[in-house]
């Protein structure tokens, strides 16, 4: 399973979006094969443009699955914080609950966000980078 983040939407999602993108994740949505969890709908709420509704968005959203994020986790990613700021890394709260989700359900973070590559310095996490494949839009 990849928890794909909002990194790879705002490329993949609209139609003017980035087009290597939008065809290496084609295959995995319609396999089934992609997750999101409840804070990367909410990072994509904050890019909604003035002629896009949230209900069109959610409903998009409808047949991917959602990874939770469980209360007993935030002493994790409250450590994981903590551990990777020792490193010398200032992941953003967001990115550090994003990782956590996906440590905890051992899905596959599929990015175009550096932070997560530097992340693996401290963190156990596996990813997915489609930075690569940006400088083709």
């Amino acid at each position: 399973m990849y928890l794909v983040d909002t990194s790879v939407w705002i490329h993949a999602l609209r139609p003017s979006g980035n087009r290597s993108i939008q065809s290496l994740l084609k295959p995995l949505i319609v396999s089934g094969n992609t997750a999101v969890t409840e804070w990367i709908l909410l990072e994509l709420m904050t890019g909604l443009l003035a002629s896009e509704r949230k209900e069109s968005l959610l409903r998009w959203f409808a047949a991917v699955p959602r990874l939770s994020f469980q209360p007993s986790w935030w002493d994790l990613a409250w450590d994981y914080a903590a551990r990777l700021r020792k490193q010398g890394l200032s992941p953003t709260a967001a990115d550090c609950l994003i990782a956590t989700v996906a440590l905890r359900h051992e899905a596959v973070l599929l990015h175009c966000d550096a932070d997560f590559e530097a992340m693996k310095q401290a963190l156990p996490l596996k990813t997915l980078d489609w930075t690569s494949h940006l400088s083709g839009h």
